[in-house]
């Protein structure tokens, strides 16, 4: 295979990878807090393997996992456990027994035992790690994140940030997960939180945008199509004419 259908061949192979993240994205619109994949392209020139040849080959190599983390709109719902983020800052959930993610869903409601769990029935944590318990749905959240008892008291709903967010690892439905160690060793608390009751955060899709990168990419991932046969077409008359000769 000549170093021209390695390039042609790369260039294919990353647009189908950049098409599984738009893909991805367009599916995820309207999940709460979700955030938006990356692919990036960078180019990678390798040098011949034959140390007598000054011929090189230049591949185009696509990274994912990557996340945009910017902010999406807030969306006002009037529903007295639903919280927004204004700001830094990720809800910690309980997955299983062994297992918290981190999110910005904040689509809370109380299952049939009061605890306060996210859209998928998640529980959500407070700040010394266990299930946030309450009395009534009918609660008040002021900005610093304090919810307030129908007793009086107080029940902090923490916001935790990462300073390397490389470690958080994108799952479904606009969840993260941090192993052990590096929550260990790079989880924050937020200080100086903003929550917004009364209101969710929106995915940061943008759907046009996303359609723009959709159509570009197809029409990349033909080129490449189509350098290849051009390539396969040329290899086909080479053959054919060291036969006649």
């Amino acid at each position: 295979m000549s170093s021209g259908q390695y390039s042609a061949l790369s260039g294919a192979l990353t647009r189908m990878k950049l098409m599984d993240s738009i893909s991805d994205n367009l599916s995820n619109n309207k999940t709460v807090g979700f955030k938006k994949s990356r692919v990036v392209f960078e180019a990678k020139l390798a040098a011949a393997q034959n140390l007598h040849s000054n011929a090189a080959l230049s591949l185009t190599r696509a990274k994912e996992g990557l996340t945009d983390y910017g902010q999406g709109p807030l969306v006002r719902s009037g529903v007295p456990t639903h919280v927004a983020i204004d700001g830094p800052g990720f809800f910690k959930v309980q997955e299983d027994a062994d297992t918290v993610c981190y999110t910005r869903q904040g689509n809370f409601r109380l299952d049939e035992l009061g605890t306060l769990v996210n859209g998928a029935g998640m529980k959500v944590l407070g700040e010394d790690g266990k299930p946030i318990l309450l009395d009534n749905p009918d609660v008040l959240i002021n900005e610093m994140g304090n919810i307030q008892l129908a007793d009086g008291g107080v029940k902090p709903l923490p916001l935790y940030t990462f300073d390397d967010q490389a470690v958080m690892q994108r799952k479904g439905g606009g969840l993260f997960s941090v192993s052990k160690e590096d929550i260990q060793d790079y989880e924050q608390r937020v200080l100086e939180p903003r929550i917004l009751q009364g209101q969710i955060e929106d995915s940061n899709v943008n759907m046009m945008q996303e359609m723009g990168k959709m159509i570009e990419t197809m029409r990349a991932f033909e080129a490449c199509q189509k350098m290849l046969k051009n390539y396969n077409t040329l290899a086909e008359k080479s053959i054919q004419i060291g036969k006649i000769g």
